[in-house]
């Protein structure tokens, strides 16, 4: 879940575009799609600057009290909060007060009706002419725009929830948007932060080149494709074009997955800095890695976090990209490292 869009060597009019960009499912994460994820918990909705309700599902403990460690969580490129329930029950059963959003956009933060529940407002098709807009309901009209939904949710948590440590996290662009918020000033609002492969920046060195593309008309990856044509007009300052398309196995695809970015989505889900934003994490950091990920080398972005003043870093043996979404043990991690965080 992560967006390239720095032009690469176009030289060869023809590339290999297979679908297997996120790569295959360890033998566990197989098993974990076959049993079925999680039950969610049943929507709520925030209402943002806009008028687009934001979609949110919040994981409550048993035994919630108030006063316990608390986890914000984004996902990551194309994904909703329903395909993060692992996540999100692992912490409630270990005691975290988990709230994990939809983006606008995706999955169901679509509509600004008081029922945002119905298909007929999960349309995942776009408009793009490259002229007509606005396109698809949740949109972004700038760059910004997600880091200041993001703020709503914080406010809401602190407000209804005050006496909670907060950790803001995300996974993959996830992290991208975390990154993002933290550089434009979001650090003081929260009490911790937790990046799961983050995908902070197109110039970030981790992503793997066997993954990279170099064609005549589009570049990125093998999962998140940049169409130079599109780009070169947004860069243009038509910033609603449609310049990103994620194709994705199907092991990895759910119905509410949003497939194509405009470029003002594209920039909301990445920091405006390749490296500076690692200075602004001022508070206990948790960077989690998966030693099974295609898109992303741990190693390297283990070397990332060390950019960070405050950075802890994990390494989950037999995680790939989109495993580390579905796993307990990265639940437990996430619940050990807001347990210990005191405000």
């Amino acid at each position: 879940m992560m967006v390239v869009w720095f032009l690469l060597g176009c030289s060869q009019p023809e590339c290999d575009l297979s679908d297997d960009g996120l790569g295959t499912p360890t033998p566990w994460e197989l098993a974990a799609v076959a049993a079925g994820l999680p039950v969610s918990p049943e929507p709520s909705f925030l209402l943002a600057e806009d008028g687009l309700n934001l979609a949110y599902r919040d994981w409550v403990p048993a035994d919630w009290t108030g006063d316990g460690a608390m986890m914000l969580f984004v996902p990551g490129s194309s994904a909703h909060s329903g395909e993060y329930s692992a996540i999100g029950s692992g912490l409630a059963e270990r005691g975290v007060y988990t709230r994990i959003i939809d983006v606008r956009g995706h999955g169901l933060s679509v509509c600004s009706t008081p029922d945002c529940t119905d298909p007929e407002f999960t349309d995942r098709s776009v408009t793009d002419d490259g002229e007509t807009w606005p396109g698809r309901l949740g949109d972004s009209a700038d760059a910004w725009q997600i880091s200041r939904d993001l703020g709503i949710h914080v406010a809401d948590l602190r407000s209804t929830q005050p006496a909670a440590t907060l950790v803001v996290g995300g996974h993959s662009s996830g992290g991208g948007v975390v990154s993002r918020w933290v550089e434009g000033g979001g650090s003081s609002q929260a009490d911790g932060f937790a990046l799961l492969a983050p995908y902070n920046h197109p110039d970030q060195p981790q992503v793997r080149p066997e993954v990279l593309l170099e064609c005549a008309d589009i570049g990125g990856t093998l999962y998140a494709r940049l169409d130079f044509g599109a780009l070169g007009d947004a860069l243009r300052g038509n910033t609603h074009r449609y310049v990103l398309s994620f194709h994705k196995p199907p092991e990895y695809t759910d119905p509410l997955d949003v497939l194509d970015y405009t470029w003002n989505t594209v920039q909301g889900m990445a920091a405006t800095d390749p490296t500076a934003f690692w200075s602004s994490y001022t508070k206990p950091l948790l960077v989690v890695a998966g030693t099974e990920d295609a898109l992303l080398d741990p190693a390297v972005t283990r070397t990332q976090a060390e950019l960070a003043p405050n950075a802890e870093f994990i390494e989950m043996v037999d995680h790939s990209h989109v495993g580390l979404s579905w796993s307990d043990d990265v639940a437990a991690e996430l619940a050990e490292f807001a347990g210990g965080i005191v405000r």
